[in-house]
């Protein structure tokens, strides 16, 4: 989990985001019920009273556990369970520097625009929004990264600043991060290579470091039937363990790790193939799974390459002098 802090001034810059993108909506006279849903909670969560609320997942058994809790207003842009967009608690613990009457008259039509959105809510159409009426918000992040001086990672494809840093000129900074335990975790592999502008060369080093070397582990690691075998046992003690775990009582249960949910983990994943709710584990589907896995590696491999061959010299977003 993230510890990231943020600054007044952030808050301001996300909501005049946010009601830039809401205004092109009005502007196009076209919502999808997705849309309406995600600005609905934008304004509910941003306008709402800081009070105190019972906690609804309070135990009267676990000392640790309080019985009330104070809600704060939210800036709140989730889409959708894949959690794209932003949720940050408007607190002092989160935004040291808020001041939440300054917001409020910085953006004294908030009610008003909620209002509005309200009233359109009767022709919100269901399904994506046609390309035509689509915002060009790409050509809002190249201007942006025009005005930052920003380049593009040959991994992850955004923009990010460019740095002299360790006898190395206009290397990309580190980025892709997020803080936990104490570190950095799953910084991008782009980070303090040339932009891909630039040079190909952080490509070249992701097929040779990283694609390669996954793919050979994948292909030495094809299932067998001695595969399945273990991962039926690993199944059957786990449902056997997670009995046991809660039938404990809710405070022995604080005090004990929950069972790891079974997988199947292939080298290079984060996320292995879940087992638990499988009833009918066997050679062909766990060989379904490998080779879908192989077959991916081996086209990113094949992706990245001609990305490579085709690769040319271009000017950064500020070298294009388009703005």
């Amino acid at each position: 989990m993230s510890n990231r802090k943020y600054t007044q001034n952030e808050i301001k810059s996300f909501i005049t985001e946010t009601l830039v993108e809401l205004e092109h909506i009005f502007e196009s006279k076209y919502i999808t019920k997705t849309e309406y849903k995600k600005f609905n909670k934008f304004f509910n969560f941003l306008l709402r009273q800081t009070k105190k609320k019972k906690n609804p997942y309070y135990f009267k058994d676990n000392p640790k556990s309080e019985k009330y809790i104070i809600q704060y207003p939210v800036f709140h842009t989730y889409e959708d369970a894949k959690c794209i967009g932003r949720y940050i608690t408007l607190n002092t613990d989160n935004v040291p520097d808020l001041n939440l009457d300054e917001i409020y008259k910085e953006f004294p039509l908030l009610i008003e625009t909620h209002n509005k959105l309200i009233s359109i809510k009767q022709y919100a159409k269901s399904g994506r929004r046609p390309k035509d009426l689509e915002k060009d918000y790409e050509a809002e992040r190249i201007k942006k990264a025009a005005l930052e001086d920003k380049a593009t990672c040959g991994i992850c494809h955004n923009y990010w600043e460019q740095v002299n840093m360790n006898g190395q000129e206009n290397i990309l900074a580190d980025h892709g991060f997020f803080l936990g335990n104490g570190q950095r975790n799953n910084e991008c592999f782009g980070s303090r290579y040339l932009p891909w502008e630039r040079s190909p060369i952080v490509k070249i080093d992701y097929i040779a470091k990283v694609l390669k070397p996954t793919l050979t582990k994948v292909i030495n690691s094809k299932p067998s039937q001695a595969t399945v075998d273990a991962l039926i046992k690993w199944v059957k003690q786990y449902k056997i363990e997670l009995d046991n775990y809660y039938n404990l009582s809710y405070s022995d249960r604080q005090k004990q790790q929950r069972p790891f949910a079974p997988e199947f983990k292939l080298p290079g994943q984060m996320i292995g193939y879940s087992l638990s709710k499988i009833s009918n584990i066997n050679l062909s589907l766990i060989t379904e799974v490998w080779f879908e896995y192989k077959t991916k590696l081996e086209n990113d491999i094949s992706h990245f390459q001609n990305q490579v061959e085709n690769w040319k010299l271009q000017p950064t977003p500020k070298e294009r002098k388009i703005w």
